[in-house]
């Protein structure tokens, strides 16, 4: 897949620096794999990006399919299943997940990791989201979130403001990447717009910035569980962490769990 396909998003300007982007993140991973063993398969990843968190599901055994709508995402994560020759483990699936319309409809386990239900950024488009989630599971199937606590002092602080927001080694020696980042927030609307600028610095010095805007819709715990309740869902339990930790207002994650009866 590559950006001439009709699909092709305004996500696939992340892909050249996606991996590197998240290379130190790994909470999110061993929670979810135990999740994926308690329910087994098949499992179903909604906006699976680069395969950060398919891989290691698919190299654990687990059978799963990933959907999004990026195809540069796609092709990087289709690479990295067939350099591990997991292809009769795993299925890629370029599609939106507001009108996906999988053959499969008993998946065992589905998540949405990375604040990706966030980037739907009306009411009415998340809960159709979790709609197509709530009918691709089997009964009794189980369901993931992961999105992000809205800090309202920190994002009341940095709103509007350009920040320095990490550094990391490119492809290539003395190849740099250097990410900054814009946020604005409209309380009355719970939108952020974010905009990430990638500065790629060669060892000759010069430099190149690659913008990637996009908008989130963040949600506080109460809307958050009426929306899982309204798509069908019963909901299990709320989490603040990956650790299975207590949600309150200090943490950073609001992770919520959730089943189809």
């Amino acid at each position: 897949m590559d950006g001439s396909d009709p699909l092709a998003t305004p996500f696939d300007r992340f892909a050249p620096f996606y991996d590197g982007d998240y290379r130190n993140y790994f909470d999110d991973i061993e929670a979810i794999g135990v999740l994926a063993e308690e329910a087994g398969d098949p499992i179903l990843e909604l906006g699976c990006g680069t395969g950060r968190v398919l891989m290691p599901l698919a190299l654990a055994g687990h059978h799963i399919t990933g959907v999004d709508l990026s195809p540069a995402l796609l092709d990087i994560a289709g690479h990295k299943v067939a350099e591990q020759r997991l292809q009769q483990q795993v299925e890629l699936i370029c599609a939106d997940l507001l009108t996906m319309q999988l053959p499969r409809r008993n998946y065992a386990f589905a998540y949405c990791t990375s604040n990706t239900l966030m980037h739907f950024t009306t009411q009415a488009d998340q809960l159709s989201v979790l709609r197509t989630a709530f009918h691709h599971l089997r009964p009794g199937g189980h369901f993931l979130i992961d999105l992000f606590n809205p800090d309202v002092q920190r994002l009341t602080a940095i709103n509007g403001l350009m920040e320095l927001a990490d550094r990391w080694e490119g492809e290539g020696a003395g190849h740099e990447v250097v990410k900054w980042s814009v946020r604005t927030v409209d309380w009355a609307e719970q939108l952020q717009e974010t905009v990430f600028i990638y500065e790629s610095i060669q060892p000759s010095g010069q430099s190149t910035r690659t913008a990637c805007p996009f908008m989130l819709r963040f949600l506080w715990r109460g809307e958050a569980e009426l929306l899982l309740k309204a798509a069908g869902f019963v909901v299990e339990d709320v989490w603040g962490d990956f650790d299975g930790g207590g949600y309150d207002a200090t943490r950073d994650h609001l992770i919520l769990l959730a089943h189809k009866e």
